[in-house]
């Protein structure tokens, strides 16, 4: 910790992988703090556009081949839009076999279509990018912030009721933390077609709106990255 600290502190300046919309007040104090040195150039998960570019990406993450993701496209758009559940817990996830059995069950429970990634990274952000609302379901450190963004800040997400953090690498001695029932209450919620459930859907189309413009040409992103590329030049030709 002392050497990622001592570290930053050297630094010229961060680049975060988010968007200013997204987290408006913190990167206002983050940048404050730092001088100004910030630059959010996010999310780069959507710079992926072509299909050759996504494929190569799940291929370095999982081993997917071209035709794997043809059969995922084959098989969601055999059902009606927005009706599929994208279950991951993220790059670190790593829960004892009994614990994700939990949450097989539970996704098995809630009769709703699903695809399951055992590992995957970003998928908060990607969640927003897309224009989804999201089931929380944080485990390690900063995750429980990251829920309480998704949940209270942003209003697009419904909670599987994690109260405790696991402690990394003592996962298989956390006891029951993720449990079916309330998985299946959660993805119930998220689902449901009343006043609620629509206020969070068009909360979630919205910023994946926000998301667009941001990353595209004049957005804050896309901005964020000419002031980055300058600020190297400049620094370059200053030493």
């Amino acid at each position: 910790c002392d050497n990622i600290r001592a570290t930053e502190q050297s630094a010229d300046g961060i680049v975060v992988n988010t968007f200013e919309e997204l987290e408006a007040e913190y990167v206002k104090e983050y940048r404050r703090a730092k001088g100004d040195k910030v630059w959010c150039i996010g999310p780069i998960s959507t710079c992926n556009k072509l299909n050759t570019d996504k494929v190569e990406r799940c291929r370095g993450e999982n081993g997917s081949t071209v035709n794997d993701y043809e059969q995922y496209l084959k098989w969601l758009d055999s059902w009606e839009p927005g009706s599929v559940i994208c279950s991951c817990l993220g790059s670190i996830c790593d829960l004892a076999t009994w614990q994700l059995l939990e949450l097989g069950l539970g996704l098995e429970a809630s009769s709703q279509p699903f695809i399951w990634v055992i590992r995957g990274g970003e998928r908060s952000q990607e969640g927003v990018s897309a224009g989804v609302p999201l089931v929380t379901c944080p485990l390690y450190a900063e995750q429980f912030y990251n829920e309480k963004l998704v949940m209270q800040v942003l209003g697009i997400g419904v909670s599987v009721g994690i109260e405790a953090a696991v402690t990394w690498g003592l996962e298989d001695k956390s006891g029951l933390v993720i449990k079916r029932e309330k998985v299946k209450e959660a993805i119930e919620k998220l689902m449901d077609r009343g006043k609620q459930g629509e206020k969070r859907r068009n909360r979630a189309r919205q910023l994946g709106e926000i998301t667009n413009r941001a990353i595209g040409v004049g957005g804050s992103s896309h901005r964020n990255i000419e002031m980055l590329i300058e600020f190297v030049i400049q620094k370059t030709r200053g030493q």
